[in-house]
């Protein structure tokens, strides 16, 4: 079956890279809604011109999802991915497609506009089969920002699918088989001020309360578990003068397991300030669960495994710090396998490239694990 599939995409090859070339020219930055929303109405337009039931979904402000399937039916699989790079309007000048000794290059090809490619080119494939395997492809136009705005119509579309294929770029070429759950948290600080060299003592410093804060909050990292707290944005202050009246730091905080991130955030919001004449205030904390293995989603990468030997490559396991939207779907129940996509490398990078040679086995394995066996 996996062999089958190889000889269409390597056939196919030729449409795939023309569609990978488009997606990359049509720039969709994270919060561009018109140029996201233009992006999905091309995915759109292409996939109906090939036989396959497509619409847009609007996600307001973020711009329009794209929502296409073919034979859709409860129980079929689900193609996931995104629209939107972190790429800023007008990269292209700077960094333009290119596609030079096997190697595509360009604002979003690896992350993941090769993925969007992909999955175009597998409904495509399965729109042309006598009795097609039930897949829908959802791309939705803001996860590089967190999926505020269409995690609503993502979670509802996943629910009536029996498994989730996530066409995130792969890890070295592994599958991402867990990811940890990731937040970010504000933290204020309300003091009070005074003059720093007439009358210091009549101050409570915000500024210093923040840095007891920082020592606090690094001191409950777990490296054994992975668990990480980062402060990573910090002001304070108003003038070199003045002790600060308000300070605040951003947190970056990952785990592994939920246990963990609740944890984390009870440290976070249990600190009680030292000098009592500071205040702190919380604001924020995890907002992407973590995509934990389950006996469910173990199976399904077991089958991927099996399927990429026979496609001639070895599929490795990945656990990465970095989210995505397998994150929900993952935490929802739904089995959940990530980093199906482009081999590659350099995301958010300019070094960010695909090798084109495994588009046709990385696609091949994708349409075989939408196939019952």
């Amino acid at each position: 079956m996996a062999r089958r599939w190889l000889s269409v995409f390597e056939s196919d090859l030729p449409r795939l890279c023309a569609d990978l070339e488009n997606l990359v020219r049509l720039e969709s930055p994270s919060g561009e809604a018109l140029l996201v929303s233009g992006l999905a109405q091309w995915v759109c337009d292409r996939l109906q011109e090939r036989g396959v039931a497509a619409e847009l979904r609007h996600c307001s402000p973020a711009g329009d999802a794209l929502l296409a399937a073919v034979a859709p039916r409860e129980g079929g699989t689900l193609l996931l991915g995104h629209l939107d790079t972190v790429w800023p309007r007008g990269t292209l000048a700077s960094m333009p497609w290119s596609l030079d000794g096997g190697r595509a290059t360009g604002p979003g090809v690896f992350d993941m506009k090769a993925g969007v490619a992909m999955g175009m080119a597998v409904l495509a494939a399965m729109a042309r089969e006598t009795r097609p395997s039930p897949v829908s492809l959802l791309l939705v136009p803001d996860e590089e920002t967190g999926s505020d705005h269409s995690r609503g119509l993502l979670l509802s579309v996943a629910r009536g699918h029996r498994q989730v294929l996530v066409l995130e770029p792969s890890q070295d070429g592994a599958a991402k088989v867990a990811r940890k759950g990731a937040g970010v948290f504000t933290v204020r600080f309300h003091g009070r001020a005074a003059h720093a060299g007439l009358e210091p003592e009549k101050g409570a410093s915000a500024l210093a309360e923040m840095a007891r804060f920082v020592v606090f909050v690094e001191g409950r990292c777990e490296p054994g578990t992975g668990t990480t707290l980062v402060p990573t944005l910090a002001r304070a202050g108003s003038a070199d003068n003045v002790v600060p009246e308000r300070s605040e730091v951003t947190v970056d905080a990952r785990a592994w397991t939920r246990d963990e991130a609740e944890r984390a955030t009870e440290a976070i919001r249990g600190y009680r300030c030292v000098d009592p004449g500071v205040t702190v205030q919380v604001e924020g904390g995890f907002d992407r669960p973590p995509l934990q293995p389950t006996p469910a989603a173990e199976r399904l990468y077991e089958r991927a495994r099996r399927l990429s030997a026979e496609l001639g490559f070895e599929l490795g396991a990945a656990r990465v710090g970095g989210g995505s939207d397998g994150n929900f779907t993952a935490a929802a129940g739904i089995p959940t396998l990530d980093g199906l996509g482009a081999v590659g490398g350099g995301a958010h990078a300019r070094g960010e490239h695909v090798l084109i040679s495994e588009l046709p086995r990385r696609t091949a394995l994708v349409a075989a694990l939408c196939t019952r066996e």
